[in-house]
């Protein structure tokens, strides 16, 4: 009997969540990747990379320094 409702139970949620209707977006996929700068990107790119470089010698010479 319990398996029966625990059964009925499922199909009925499983109908429910089946028949909801799912929101529509209108994406065109062609329109946005045209509208990628990829120069800025890239120019953004080597910016965080020679940002990344300077903070890695930095924290080489602050372990290189000696100690007193």
């Amino acid at each position: 009997m319990l398996s029966r409702f625990v059964a009925l139970t499922v199909v009925v949620c499983a109908a429910f969540l089946f028949s909801t209707p799912r929101p529509i977006v209108a994406v065109a996929p062609q329109e946005t990747a045209a509208q990628v700068d990829f120069d800025s990107l890239h120019a953004q790119a080597t910016a965080a990379l020679e940002t990344l470089q300077v903070a890695h010698e930095r924290r080489l010479a602050s372990i290189e320094a000696p100690e007193f």
